[in-house]
């Protein structure tokens, strides 16, 4: 039986009453010097530990640009920014398709994007799929190349964007990205959940590189019947294989989060399965993909927004391969906004999740560890983060033993920041 709406988060918070929870800390930013600035996003160096960071952020000429930083010491401080792009109109704010960080063994470092531009007779921006790769831990990028190959096509420009990103076998990457050359609108419009918006479904491409970025695979269609505006997730698993989790446009529209293994020749894609069956009927693309962790022994973790009337909210649900998986409700009400969530494998296969809407629907961000056996959380809000979006966390190993580092785009006045928070976990 389901609890829905005031009644399941009442019986949430007393079954969470006690639960050990996170002590939410200030913390350094890594784009600090910049009066402007958006879009984090964290990863590490699987080799040294160290933690990675990537933004935007105003450059002294006023336009957007796409910076990269780095921490040896868990974020309590970060290099000098440098920057990855140099051109006006390369890069800008948009949190669903923001860049796409992936580090690799050997300091390779890698940043893909979705570079915007305005097409006579769109309603909606064109995009190219965009990579610079770096050798040398982040000190240096190479110049942009374009990844989507349908630059030359007759009906060209389209939509290229709403992309994940992954490093594969020992020095591989795939990327997987929303297209709409097959028809449909990778559409930008945030306010597509609020108005209804029918815009047509888009299709998952993707291209693989066993070479770091130097070479690339054709781009291969994957999947179809995809919500336009729901970013595409690729998650690592330990054995090296990729997995990935997007939102679904099912008939009757009903729009739920699926979850598939990414094949190795991108040829012959597996059906892909629900992660539970929420059955929200919704005729528009709510701008909430979903989050994905792959844990010891191949345990997957999703987070997910659902805006199924009387059953809305945050759920986390947790699989070992070949098993059904476990949902547990992080935040619920009979309505709620979209939202979106993060969340990270802990080493015993609990999971680190961060998302932000609070019950009623107020922006606000809010943490929980959820233990392996867990089917209740308990949720720390995160302090002054009333009108925050986007959380991001980055993969344990970045962290020191017992600790996390949260990283989201801030709202102060009319112009965003990042912030970040350390995060200190209950053994």
């Amino acid at each position: 039986m389901r609890l829905t709406g005031a009644a399941l988060a009442a019986a949430l918070a007393l079954a969470a009453c006690g639960r050990p929870a996170p002590v939410v800390e200030a913390a350094a930013s890594p784009a600090a010097a910049f009066p402007e600035s958006a879009d984090p996003v964290l990863a590490s160096d699987p080799g040294t530990g160290a933690l990675l960071a990537s933004f935007v952020a105003r450059g002294a000429d006023s336009s957007w640009q796409l910076y990269f930083a780095r921490s040896a010491d868990s974020g309590r401080s970060w290099t000098t920014p440098v920057a990855v792009t140099a051109q006006a109109g390369e890069v800008k704010p948009h949190a669903e398709a923001s860049a796409r960080l992936v580090a690799a063994p050997g300091g390779k470092v890698a940043l893909i994007w979705a570079q915007d531009f305005m097409v006579e007779g769109r309603k909606w921006p064109a995009s190219r799929m965009r990579f610079s790769r770096s050798l040398d831990g982040g000190a240096t990028w190479s110049a942009a190349i374009t990844l989507n190959d349908d630059t030359t096509a007759a009906d060209a420009p389209r939509g290229h964007t709403f992309h994940g990103a992954t490093w594969t076998g020992d020095s591989g990457l795939v990327v997987a990205w929303l297209d709409e050359r097959r028809g449909g609108s990778t559409t930008h419009d945030h306010t597509a959940m609020d108005h209804g918006s029918t815009e047509g479904d888009a299709t998952i491409f993707a291209v693989r590189s066993a070479d770091f970025g130097t070479t690339w695979s054709a781009n291969q269609p994957l999947w179809g019947a995809t919500c336009p505006c729901c970013r595409v997730t690729l998650a690592r698993a330990p054995d090296g294989t990729t997995r990935a989790a997007w939102r679904r446009h099912f008939p009757g529209d009903v729009r739920d989060v699926v979850t598939a293994a990414l094949p190795d020749s991108l040829t012959g894609s597996e059906e892909p399965a629900k992660v539970q069956d929420d059955g929200w009927v919704y005729p528009g693309c709510p701008h909430s993909g979903p989050a994905l962790a792959i844990g010891p022994g191949g345990v997957q973790h999703v987070a997910w927004f659902t805006g199924k009337a009387g059953e809305a909210g945050v759920f986390l649900a947790r699989s070992a391969p070949g098993t059904a998986a476990v949902a547990v409700p992080l935040v619920t009400d009979s309505t709620l906004p979209a939202s979106h969530a993060a969340v990270v494998a802990l080493p015993d296969n609990g999971s680190l999740a961060a998302w932000d809407i609070a019950p009623g629907g107020s922006r606000r961000l809010s943490v929980a560890v959820v233990p392996p056996a867990a089917r209740s959380v308990s949720p720390v809000a995160v302090p002054s983060s009333d009108g925050a979006t986007h959380p991001q966390l980055p993969p344990p190993i970045a962290v020191g033993p017992g600790e996390a580092l949260l990283a989201y785009t801030a709202l102060e006045g009319t112009a965003t920041r990042i912030s970040t928070r350390r995060l200190r976990l209950p053994n």
